[in-house]
């Protein structure tokens, strides 16, 4: 279907897409100025944006009229009040059909720590994602909207948790944002046939809002997805730059009524979660990712104001400050795609694909986010045949570092802050992979128990990448030299330096690789580790399996 053409529509599962007819909305709601978002600070703080009602489902999509009473919105990994289509949406229909301040939106957030634990989060991030709880509570509460928090002691009860609300709430419409991955597909499904089993007269609403353009309008000619990363890149770019409505951006949420605060007091006073235990410095991990909606917008401000510029030539500096460091925001909600890619391209003179090679190679990472969610979980079957090795030491001495490769070993960057730079990963996730031939998957499991910005497309993608085995994955006979890289990378060993401190003594000639560069007496007096395989030797092993996999030998 036409992303131009494309009209409101019930899906088969009775969700409603969020693209229904805005001319249907005004029908029950009148005098919606559309208002500008204005966010952060500096000289895009003033930028008027255009806006996007996302608007409600008629009456007359209906067997019968729809009788409003409270709308939920349930947040999840959508912790932001600006630029959120489910809770603008959540907040129209509350005033639909309402006679005086009988009509309210409530907000709903459940902490659903078996859910969290099978999915590998890491305590850290979990703790991010409550101090941005904290801050949500905050916002919500200027605007009059009560913030539910609910405990599901197992992942089933996420269900029942939902049915209290809807009950207990007098609501009549849930909204939410669509979750990609399969497992939270899978729990939302049960919730709407639950919702429309016991309480037919509840209407639930899930509105995509993390892929930017929807998946069904980047596709082939065919209608198939893409299996290549650059077509779908430039397909979707031709959708953002010749079709506006993509980068819209969501007006705020109205107000409620100031009744509000009396009818819901408890909530209002209630506290919510404001931490959640983790092995690292608490205050350090608070002052490298303060929490909340104002720090991220002054984050990606200055990024794109100071930063960005020469994104294309910090990214691969690991002991630079060259990236955004908007990762966590991203994964938790409190930041949109939408907003940055905005922000970007009017830093960019309104240019996606050309314009400043900072800003574009951004611009396009961004995209690779995106196309990473499309392509969650797809791999080459072949690779399946693959015959790792399950070497537990190595294993353990790669999370360790003490591998002794220099390069390999500053990884410990991860254990340390919950952060490791981009170009490490792909190191550390190649050398896992190639010089160890370790199953590929459990560096994708460690990454995602200590990442703050742990992103299960992301790390998966990332994974797949490096281990040749996932959708447009670099060539299986691509592997990296960990000497080459530290020597291209981290020329001046500051990176090693500031992770491998028994090194910092060396010559930026000696650091890269230390035990052919020193005499064995003076190795040893360093107390570092021997690498634990031969370069040359491991990349033969795993080229020689591969190809058996593969059956290309």
């Amino acid at each position: 279907m036409s992303p131009t053409k494309r009209k409101a529509q019930e899906k088969e599962d009775g969700t409603v897409d969020h693209t229904s007819s805005v001319k249907q909305l005004k029908k029950h709601v009148s005098n919606y100025a559309a208002t500008p978002i204005i966010h952060g600070s500096g000289s895009h703080s003033n930028i008027a944006t255009t806006t996007t009602k996302v608007v409600v489902k008629a009456e007359e999509e209906h067997n019968g009229p729809i009788v409003t009473r409270n709308a939920l919105m349930w947040f999840r990994n959508d912790l932001r009040i600006r630029d959120n289509k489910a809770l603008y949406a959540a907040s129209m229909r509350s005033k639909v059909g309402g006679t005086g301040n009988n009509h309210f939106l409530i907000a709903l957030y459940i902490i659903s720590e078996e859910e969290w634990a099978e999915h590998d989060e890491a305590p850290v991030k979990i703790d991010f994602w409550m101090r941005n709880l904290v801050t949500l509570k905050a916002s919500l509460d200027k605007l009059a909207i009560p913030l539910v928090v609910k405990t599901a002691r197992k992942k089933t009860d996420v269900v029942k948790v939902v049915e209290e609300v809807v009950e207990g709430m007098g609501v009549s419409h849930v909204f939410w944002s669509q979750e990609l991955m399969v497992d939270e597909r899978k729990r939302d499904r049960v919730v709407r046939e639950a919702l429309a089993r016991k309480h037919p007269s509840v209407y639930v609403e899930e509105h995509e809002d993390q892929l930017v353009v929807p998946a069904e309008d980047v596709r082939t000619k065919t209608g198939n997805p893409y299996a290549v990363f650059t077509p779908f890149y430039n397909t979707w770019c031709k959708l953002v730059e010749t079709e506006s409505h993509y980068l819209e951006i969501t007006e705020m949420s109205d107000a409620n009524p100031l009744k509000a605060k009396e009818i819901y007091v408890e909530y209002f006073k209630a506290k919510p979660p404001s931490s959640h235990p983790h092995p690292l410095d608490v205050d350090e991990m608070k002052r490298r990712y303060p929490a909340g909606e104002d720090e991220a917008h002054a984050r990606l401000d200055k990024f794109v104001q100071e930063k960005a510029k020469k994104y294309h030539q910090g990214r691969d500096v690991p002991h630079q400050d060259g990236t955004s460091m908007l990762s966590p925001y991203l994964n938790a909600g409190v930041l949109s795609t939408r907003q940055c890619i905005v922000a970007a391209r009017i830093a960019n003179k309104n240019k996606i694909q050309s314009g400043d090679d900072g800003l574009k190679t951004w611009i396009k990472e961004l995209g690779w986010r995106v196309c990473l969610l499309d392509w969650i979980r797809a791999f080459q079957p072949k690779t399946e045949r693959v015959q790792w090795t399950d070497n537990n030491e190595h294993f353990q001495r790669w999370t360790e570092g003490k591998t002794g490769f220099p390069i390999v070993d500053a990884g410990k960057q991860l254990k340390a802050t919950g952060y490791m730079h981009n170009r490490l990963r792909m190191i550390v996730a190649c050398f896992l992979v190639k010089d160890l031939l370790i199953n590929w998957q459990q560096g994708e499991k460690y990454f995602m128990n200590n990442l703050i910005d742990g992103d299960l497309a992301s790390n998966n993608g990332g994974w797949q990448w490096s281990a040749s085995t996932g959708t447009d994955s670099q060539p299986y006979f691509r592997v990296f030299n960990p000497l080459l890289q530290s020597q291209r990378y981290d020329p001046k060993g500051e990176y090693i330096r500031r992770w491998v401190p028994e090194l910092k003594s060396l010559t930026d000639k000696q650091i890269h690789d230390p035990s052919q560069a020193l005499s064995p007496k003076d190795f040893a007096k360093l107390g570092y580790s021997k690498p634990i395989v031969e370069h040359a030797k491991a990349k033969a092993r795993y080229l020689e399996e591969f190809k058996r996999a593969l059956g290309l030998s």
